[in-house]
């Protein structure tokens, strides 16, 4: 359709709330928006007496046809068009990239409370800290409360363990309170140390200072020298994590600040979680250029952001004045999910004023360092398809490599690089079904023919611009071979190891090409060489391990191999299976009154044995 013919069709829609989706020629979604008015709305874009400038002109552009989605309310119409741009994931929408969920640190409600890492929160009684950018952030300051306290990290359950075995490496170094040895620490002082862990973790250093030196004048009073020594050194490492804490408000300053930098060529988003006036943690997002960022493309992410996240604050700082029908809609989102208000603003003046026009300056820098990182890299991998002779520079990258243990377990790992970047998510191991005995040839040959059965538009299985094989001729030509028969042309050069494990020189199967003069190439190399190496082994080494604890298991009465394989499916890893109370194992088919004991001793004996 032509701009006039997509204006006639707009005028034609009612003034009522609904979702609309832009097509372009081929009849794809481009990008997907909410109205309370549709009419109002989806004509000003078509509209000739309302100008469209930079992204917003381009898109338009774009669009050879539209349809909408009529719906109730404003709230229904923006969950709608969230779930929209989660299922088409529309060129021209800011999109958030999803991960499985954000971390939480719990405390748990038992006799004895050890901190664990979460990714959902519950109503009950446990203590939830978070939630947290990552999980590693997450484990590190669970490890960090751990050690200065002395909490327990091993499997033993207390007070049921208490007295029984002895006490591990971590209470001869001074890293764990004993609670194992009986008569060593009281569950009241147990307590103490817990409370001590969740004021670090609610970030309340003054407060915990003052207690634990109350405590340690106590115990020197008493003439309990070791012990006042304790609280010392517990003093001395909660000053140090506080004085990394960049204070920035009032004590009592509990907000997220989100800065919002845009420019041509794409955009930058930073937060700042500010918790008792400290920054207790930091997330960002970037879009690209086509990538609409305006308000209400800024009020549909928050409202992913914070459904993914599963945590809202009672305030809500953003450095983009929202308009005011997206603010109100957003506000009101934020209430239905917290059964309370939520401030939503744009500060004017202030400590927080001065806190969302940092995390703006966070957002631009960045941005700028990000672009920076990009085009230092886009240069290399320009340099480097000129030293292969590529005809495209390779955005897409795989590499292989084999490994076994004899002639059991054989693996193939694929991993990925995309622009020059390890890309994790989209790694791949192999297992072999045809192949039997040790034959990289064969296994390699194998997994190129599985790897290469899935269409290259799967996400996940794009076709790679080129492929390194972890070894030489052999390797590549084997390679070659099954990409013709597969009708691709796809570039293959081998990774020739020296002496020292460290690739020396390329080759495409029937010469070689020196890369010992190119330390930039020679380094990424060695990255992808290690890193594919890594990742196989790893994959062999998790099924090696994983057949070796459901053999122990078969050891037990009343489980067989499918049983076994079940108990491990349904519990995830092998500690969490020993964990497991009886009711636990009693939810898993097949796995009866006896069979759950049997199991539970058998684990017991175990323990007792280490």
């Amino acid at each position: 359709m032509t701009k006039e013919q997509l204006f006639e069709k707009a005028k034609l829609l009612p003034l009522t709330p609904g979702v609309y989706l832009m097509h372009n020629k081929n009849g794809t979604v481009i990008y997907v928006g909410k109205s309370k008015a549709l009419r109002n709305r989806v004509s000003s874009y078509f509209s000739p007496s309302v100008p469209h400038f930079g992204k917003t002109e381009k898109m338009i552009r774009s669009v050879d046809d539209f349809e909408v989605y009529h719906t109730a309310t404003e709230l229904e119409a923006l969950l709608q068009e969230n779930r929209f741009i989660k299922q088409f994931m529309p060129h021209y929408n800011i999109k958030l990239k999803e991960s499985e969920a954000y971390p939480y640190i719990r405390l748990s409600d038992a006799e004895y409370p050890r901190l664990s890492l979460v990714y959902t929160r519950k109503s009950d009684k446990d203590l939830y800290f978070g939630p947290f950018s990552s999980t590693g952030t997450a484990k590190s300051i669970v490890a960090t409360a751990n050690k200065t306290f002395g909490l327990p990290t091993c499997s033993r359950e207390f007070p049921k363990d208490i007295g029984k075995g002895r006490p591990c490496l971590d209470y001869h170094i001074g890293q764990c309170c004993g609670v194992c040895i009986k008569g060593q620490i009281s569950e009241q002082e147990y307590r103490k140390l817990a409370d001590g862990a969740a004021g670090l973790l609610k970030g309340d250093f003054g407060g915990l200072v003052k207690t634990l030196t109350e405590q340690m004048l106590d115990a020197s009073e008493k003439e309990q020298y070791e012990r006042a020594a304790g609280f010392r050194d517990r003093i001395a490492a909660v000053k140090r994590i506080g004085d990394k804490q960049q204070i920035v408000g009032d004590p009592d300053l509990n907000a997220d600040v989100i800065g919002v930098y845009s420019d041509d060529l794409g955009s930058a988003i930073a937060l700042l979680f500010v918790r008792n006036g400290a920054i207790t943690d930091r997330d960002s997002f970037f879009f690209g250029a086509d990538e609409l960022m305006d308000g209400a493309a800024l009020e549909g992410l928050l409202q992913r952001y914070y459904e993914l996240r599963g945590f809202i604050p009672k305030k809500v700082c953003v450095s983009m004045e929202l308009p005011e029908e997206e603010s109100e809609l957003l506000a009101g989102w934020f209430h239905e999910k917290t059964g309370s208000k939520v401030e939503l603003y744009t500060p004017k003046r202030g400590e927080l004023r001065a806190l969302t026009d940092r995390a703006t300056e966070n957002a631009k820098q960045l941005l700028l360092h990000k672009r920076a990182e990009e085009e230092k890299q886009n240069k290399f991998l320009l340099s480097f398809a000129q030293l292969l002779q590529l005809e495209v520079v390779p955005d897409r990258i795989e590499s292989y490599d084999v490994s076994n243990s004899g002639d059991d377990y054989i693996s193939c790992g694929m991993i990925v690089l995309e622009n020059g970047k390890f890309a994790k998510r989209k790694y791949r191991s192999f297992n072999m079904k045809e192949q039997e005995g040790q034959s990289d040839i064969g296994s390699l040959t194998e997994t190129l023919n599985r790897r290469f059965s899935h269409d290259g538009s799967e996400d996940g299985w794009e076709y790679p611009d080129l492929i390194l094989m972890d070894g030489g001729v052999t390797q590549v030509r084997a390679a070659q071979e099954v990409l013709r028969e597969k009708g691709l042309c796809i570039p293959v050069f081998g990774m020739i190891k020296d002496e020292h494990h460290k690739t020396r020189t390329l080759t495409d199967g029937y010469g070689e090409l020196s890369v010992a003069k190119r330390q930039d190439v020679f380094v990424f190399l060695y990255k992808i060489q290690e890193e594919v190496h890594r990742f196989a082994l790893s994959r062999m080494d998790a099924r090696r391990r994983k057949a070796v604890k459901q053999s122990s298991l078969v050891a037990v009465k009343g489980i067989g191999e499918k049983k076994a394989q079940m108990l491990l499916e349904r519990f995830g890893t092998f500690e969490k299976l020993k964990n497991a109370t009886k009711e636990e194992l009693l939810t898993v088919k097949g796995i009866n009154e006896e069979t759950a004991e049997n199991l539970r001793k058998h684990f017991s004996e175990q323990k007792e044995e280490n």
